[in-house]
């Protein structure tokens, strides 16, 4: 029997406790002008929900899918499935009706909640079981069937697939993220850009960092020396970062080094080594990181969150890789790619022993001479903040 008093299939009901609404503003279910019917909202739009709960770097250029999905769901509802560590990267993204984190509480959520289609993009084994899980009138990407074997939604998953699963396989890849995931989820198009929230408060603070280091009227050179926890190979040499911060800053640019807590030691090493050059910090909220980095012109870095934010936000970048696939990124035509000329690069290892190793044998000058070339035909960038 349904309760006459408390109207159980508002969405923004969560069941087991007041909604939000109530709590706010003490309102109740008669007199709640904020009710959605759940099966009215689905007949006015459909639903739609994108499972992506992997590495930063991985659910933001992610994101390029969102304006394909609108074109091809023009009547649509997007709910994006997170991991709890890169649900910010989401946050203020206005193409996204709901963001669900990925906890026992969404276990309970979808597994009483229908969708028009469930896209999920991920092979870990914690996006497969939501996939498999989750109710929909169609699938894209991958599940599980009863014997644990993926089932792929198509041709093209079927070979991101293979590419997953074996490094050769992986290394002959010549097409980008962006067109796989096109063509897994069936947009008409790859070039659509990948979306970076700028949030107004961080916006904000980043316009007080501007004023308090002069940066209105110089060439901004960010430098993201980082690599995560996974692929520590991806990083470049500490001595070609500082050799590279001491070119620009001979050369007038201004320099600015960006990262996280994990690179808090290896950033305070260049700025020891280049004082000149300007710490935007190392415990910004991820809002705020975006917003400080939407103040370069050029962002030299490796295969990095930050590399696919830059470009997001429509910065050019001088991107380095060794053990990862350069053929992966697009850059949108705003990028230059750096590569060791060694035919074992873009190797998936996680160790090597190999002296030089590919990163290694990346120089300074070479660098230099990219962000050189990319300054000088550069126009004034498009999401300038005042």
């Amino acid at each position: 029997m349904k309760s006459g008093k408390i109207k159980t299939d508002c969405r923004f009901f969560p069941l087991d406790r007041p909604c939000s609404r109530h709590k706010k503003r003490g309102v109740k279910c008669r007199s709640c002008f904020f009710y959605e019917n759940v099966p009215s909202v689905a007949g006015r739009a459909k639903k739609i929900l994108l499972i992506k709960l992997g590495a930063m770097g991985d659910v933001l250029r992610t994101t390029f899918l969102l304006k394909g999905l609108k074109e091809k769901y023009p009547a649509s509802r997007i709910t994006w499935l997170v991991g709890a560590r890169s649900a910010d990267i989401l946050r203020g993204n206005n193409l996204i009706s709901e963001i669900i984190v990925a906890d026992e509480r969404a276990v309970a959520r979808l597994a009483s909640e229908r969708f028009a289609v469930a896209i999920n993009l991920d092979l870990a084994p914690e996006s497969l079981a939501f996939a498999t899980l989750v109710q929909a009138d169609a699938k894209i990407g991958f599940w599980l069937d009863g014997r644990r074997n993926v089932v792929c939604s198509g041709s093209y998953a079927s070979k991101w697939l293979d590419m997953s699963a074996f490094d050769d396989v992986k290394r002959k890849n010549r097409k980008t993220y962006q067109w796989w995931m096109s063509k897994i989820t069936r947009l008409p198009r790859a070039d659509y850009e990948i979306k970076v929230p700028l949030l107004k408060d961080s916006v904000a603070k980043a316009s007080a960092f501007k004023r308090k280091y002069g940066l209105a009227d110089k060439k901004v050179v960010g430098i993201n020396p980082g690599a995560g926890g996974r692929w520590r190979l991806k990083r470049w040499t500490v001595a070609g970062y500082i050799a590279l911060a001491e070119m620009l800053l001979d050369n007038g640019c201004a320099v600015v080094l960006y990262g996280g807590p994990d690179e808090a030691g290896l950033i305070a090493k260049i700025k020891r080594a280049a004082p000149r050059s300007v710490l935007s910090g190392t415990s910004n909220s991820v809002p705020d990181f975006f917003a400080l980095l939407s103040l370069c012109d050029v962002l030299v870095t490796g295969d990095t969150l930050a590399m696919h934010a830059a470009l997001g936000l429509g910065k050019k970048v001088v991107a380095l890789f060794g053990p990862t696939s350069s053929s992966e990124i697009e850059t949108y035509g705003r990028g230059k790619k750096i590569t060791a000329t060694l035919k074992c690069v873009c190797c998936y290892l996680a160790e090597c022993r190999k002296k030089p190793n590919c990163m290694e044998m990346i120089k300074p000058r070479e660098v230099f001479d990219a962000v050189t070339a990319m300054s000088g035909h550069m126009s004034r960038r498009e999401k300038k903040i005042k």
